[in-house]
């Protein structure tokens, strides 16, 4: 018999308790409950009282309204992570409800707002088997000339990604195993990204982003991701990322026969793709020979290069515009404010800003009194409102 507060929703329960990393016993000894508790709370046995509601309020950092909030259920193709390793088994549950979420807030946003059309080539395929690195060529291709880019570096590829009606999202994962991972919501037929910021890199980043819309691409209609297929799903987004953020008609021409690290260097700031990613590339399109690859790479190695190359450090990631801006406009408008808004959602403030990337504490500002200083300098007068910048030069009528 389900005793405690009505209209509890055990999915909820489980949602952020996983999305916290936290285990049934773990939750269980916060809360002051037995695992089988916490277990019979998320089969919907029983509902917890309200005194054991708030002190999961409290420590899952979520509001009790979260608890009661409905469920919308619905078949989705599977979220495309970088690992199914077992060691990162509770990273993957944390980044499916991350995905889950991202989801329920662009359908809110939806509710008053039109985003870009979605404008995304897909191969129609259900079998990766079935796809081939001539076909991943195409595709790449295609999208570039789909989306009008031609065959120059990319100066913002996140930008022309939210451009074609991909939902992107960018914040810290807790950890430098997950990179990024998608998915494709069927039933608004639109896919979704949510990129890492933990390494903060702008070249990773850039592949990374690459490498999750060779996902959307290529492997739509694959229904399955597991130990089998797993790795060379993978392959086949490494490969379109290459593809399409190198695409071999202006790459191989601009680099030089038996080309140096320095060559690769030079070239990584105009491509913004890291020096060991076009050392792959030229590989695999015979620019370069299994002997030069080999000694590049030794190169790579003796230089340190393997966790950090030149320049690494000299531009900021690529930022995320659609969902920044879409809440900006709503606030503009006067739709919300930014209290009214988090009480929409039902969801936390902090959980919020890591999903629409926002800087951290935007939802929580407080109007705070500004206050002009009015200061009196023995030489001049009064300093008030009027006067530029609110600010005294003390030296303007210093002697000469």
């Amino acid at each position: 018999m389900r005793v405690g507060i009505s209209g509890f929703e055990p999915k909820r329960l489980t949602q952020v308790r996983e999305a916290r990393g936290l285990s049934k016993i773990n939750l269980g000894r916060l809360v002051e409950r037995s695992p089988s508790t916490i277990t019979k709370w998320e089969s919907g046995y029983h509902s917890p009282d309200a005194d054991a509601l708030t002190a999961l309020s409290i420590i899952l950092q979520c509001p009790t309204s979260w608890f009661t909030k409905p469920v919308t259920l619905y078949e989705n193709n599977p979220v495309f992570f970088r690992t199914l390793a077992n060691t990162a088994k509770d990273l993957c549950a944390a980044s499916e409800h991350y995905m889950e979420w991202l989801q329920e807030i662009s359908a809110h946003l939806q509710e008053e707002l039109d985003f870009p059309e979605v404008n995304i080539p897909y191969l129609d395929v259900s079998d990766y088997r079935q796809i081939d690195d001539e076909m991943i060529e195409i595709m790449a291709s295609k999208c570039r000339k789909l989306w009008g880019l031609g065959l120059a570096p990319l100066a913002d590829l996140l930008l022309v990604i939210e451009n074609a009606g991909v939902i992107c999202s960018r914040f810290a994962q807790g950890s430098t195993v997950m990179d990024g991972y998608s998915q494709w919501n069927e039933r608004e037929s639109r896919p979704y990204i949510i990129l890492a910021s933990d390494k903060n890199n702008y070249f990773r980043s850039r592949f990374d982003a690459a490498h999750e819309l060779g996902h959307l691409v290529l492997h739509r209609f694959i229904k399955r991701l597991d130990i089998v297929n797993f790795k060379p799903i993978e392959a086949q987004a490494h490969k379109f990322a290459a593809c399409f953020m190198l695409p071999e008609e202006a790459f191989s021409v601009e680099l030089p026969p038996g080309p140096t690290l320095e060559n690769f260097i030079t070239l990584k700031q105009r491509w913004g793709m890291s020096a060991q990613s076009m050392i792959t590339r030229a590989k695999e399109l015979l620019l370069i020979s299994d002997v030069e690859h080999l000694r590049l790479y030794k190169q790579v190695s003796a230089r340190g290069w393997r966790k950090g190359e030149p320049f690494d450090d000299q531009n900021e990631p690529e930022v995320v515009r659609l969902l920044p801006r879409s809440l900006q406009l709503l606030l503009d408008e006067g739709i919300f404010s930014k209290q009214s808004f988090i009480k929409y959602l039902d969801m936390s403030s902090t959980d919020v800003e890591n999903l629409m990337s926002l800087p951290q504490g935007y939802l929580s500002e407080n109007n705070v009194l500004q206050l002009t200083p009015k200061l009196k300098s023995k030489r001049n007068a009064t300093i008030n409102d009027s006067d530029e910048d609110n600010v005294v030069n003390m030296f303007d009528n210093k002697p000469r």
